[in-house]
C-alpha cells in the first residue's frame, strides 16, 4: 500500500492574506509535514496597486514590490517556516487563477491548495471566486480547504 501522499513533492499553495489563505497553508503545510521531501511553494497573484495606500507618495515599485514579498515570506508563511517545512514565497504579478497555474507549471507542482474564503470586496466579485474556478483551469489537483468551523 502507498504511503499517505506518494508522489506528491511540490505542493502549490495560493495565499491572499485572508483567514481562508492562511488556513489553507496550515493545512497544505501539515499534509507537507508528513511527506518526506514535500516542500510548499506559497505564491500571492499580486497587483502594485494593491501596495499605494500602504505607501508614501513617490515610492518605487521595487520597494512595493520587496515589502509585499516581506510579508508574504515573513509573516504569512512564518507559521510554515516554524514547523520546518521547506517553503518557497513567490509574488506573482497578474490574475489569481493565470498566476496559480502559470506557477505550477513553472515549479513542476504535484497539487494546488486554496481556501474558500479570500479577501473578496468589489475585486472579488469582479473577478469571481477563485475557489470556484481553479479546479476548471488547472491542470493538476486542487485542493479546496473549507473555512474553520
Amino acid at each position: 500500500m502507498p504511503e499517505p501522499g506518494a508522489g506528491i513533492a511540490t505542493i502549490l499553495v495560493a495565499h491572499d492574506g485572508s483567514d481562508g489563505a492562511a488556513h489553507a497553508l496550515a493545512w497544505a503545510t501539515g499534509l507537507a509535514a508528513q511527506i518526506s521531501g514535500a516542500r510548499l511553494v506559497v505564491v500571492h497573484a499580486w497587483s502594485p496597486l494593491d501596495e499605494l495606500g500602504k505607501h508614501k507618495p513617490g515610492v518605487d515599485m521595487a520597494t512595493l514590490h520587496a515589502d509585499a514579498l516581506a510579508t508574504l515570506r515573513d509573516e504569512w508563511c512564518k507559521p510554515v517556516a516554524e514547523a520546518g517545512v521547506p517553503f518557497e514565497a513567490r509574488l506573482v504579478e497578474d490574475l489569481p487563477i493565470e498566476a496559480l497555474c502559470r506557477t505550477a507549471r513553472e515549479v513542476d507542482a504535484d497539487l494546488l491548495v486554496c481556501g474558500t474564503r479570500g479577501r473578496g470586496g468589489v475585486k472579488g466579485l469582479l473577478l469571481g471566486s477563485v475557489a470556484k474556478a481553479l479546479p476548471g483551469k488547472s491542470h493538476l489537483p486542487v485542493t479546496v480547504v473549507p473555512p474553520r468551523a
